[in-house]
């Protein structure tokens, strides 16, 4: 483990694009379809040696093929879909879904259609404290469908919590902070991708009226931060977009879209309440997606009676 090192990279070039994905990802082929002429491709990352903490993101639709990697690599879709062929099967991922990409020795496929990635890598040799067998045994009871909606939220979580220890550059993390944080990664890891008891497996998800209403609740209190439209929430529910919308209309009478609206002002409430000096309404308003501030101001004093400016001052 060693002190943070974050790199920024984007080129609208698929030669350059592969050489990044070979030196991240090991050696790999690329292919990428559609208009080269609107390719973009983002990759950021925290490297802390046996941990690294990455945000990918690639307009068009591109195949990879990925040699092994000899790690535990973590996907959360921030937007957009990926599909994922290997020895498990093949996989098809959408925005909100959080799974282990691969058996940390086996090669895969993964292709993303217009995805935005959070990509989180562990070494092996981090999991040895939790395997005190040394047989490799919590390695292979990792499981690789999308978790739970909940699991899901306390590994977004977790991660934030993690990167944000790394996130200033004012501050110097020690040996015991790079070791505390790794065996933490380690130990959620294996707390959200191996199957607990009596857990719902994703395949037993139904399509009961009041099911789809709690999943989609769920999904909506998970990923508030993401780029979400209702066809999204209608995927993450597995349902569709008309379904979703008449279940929530019937049993909630509003919309799904509305629904996240008022999640999104709860959580922009909170940070206000919690500001700290030199915390602006705008920035706080931008963070949770409200970009019109006469049409923010009236939407919160709406819903909170009190306008966003009284909530500041009170914090």
């Amino acid at each position: 483990m060693h002190e943070p090192l974050v790199t920024e990279f984007a080129t609208t070039d698929p030669e350059q694009a592969h050489a990044l994905i070979a030196t991240a990802y090991q050696d790999n082929r690329l292919r990428v379809r559609g208009a080269v002429a609107n390719y973009r491709f983002e990759h950021n990352r925290c490297d802390v040696g046996d941990m690294q903490f990455d945000v990918l993101h690639n307009t068009l639709t591109t195949e990879v093929v990925i040699q092994p990697l000899g790690k535990v690599v973590l996907l959360r879709v921030l937007g957009g879909e990926v599909q994922v062929e290997d020895d498990v099967g093949d996989r098809r991922l959408a925005t909100g879904d959080v799974f282990v990409a691969a058996h940390p020795g086996a090669g895969y496929r993964t292709g993303m259609h217009g995805a935005r990635l959070q990509i989180t890598s562990i070494d092996l040799s981090l999991f040895a404290e939790m395997d005190p067998a040394q047989d490799g045994g919590a390695i292979e009871r990792l499981r690789y469908e999308p978790v739970s909606l909940e699991r899901a939220r306390r590994w977004r979580s977790t991660v934030e919590y993690v990167t944000g220890l790394f996130s200033s550059p004012d501050v110097e993390n020690g040996k015991l902070v790079l070791g505390a944080a790794g065996r933490l990664m380690a130990a959620m890891a294996l707390d959200t991708f191996t199957a607990g008891e009596g857990e719902e497996r994703p395949c037993d998800r139904r399509d009961a009226v009041p099911d789809t209403v709690r999943r989609g609740i769920a999904f909506l209190e998970a990923n508030p931060d993401l780029d979400l439209g209702a066809a999204d929430i209608a995927r993450a529910c597995r349902v569709s977009v008309r379904a979703l919308q008449l279940a929530f209309r019937r049993h909630l009478g509003t919309t799904p879209m509305a629904y996240l609206r008022q999640v999104r002002l709860d959580r922009t409430r909170a940070d206000l309440k919690d500001a700290g000096e030199g915390t602006t309404i705008t920035r706080v308003a931008a963070k949770w997606g409200f970009v019109d501030g006469s049409r923010f101001s009236a939407q919160y004093r709406a819903a909170f009676g009190e306008s966003p400016s009284q909530t500041l001052r009170k914090s």
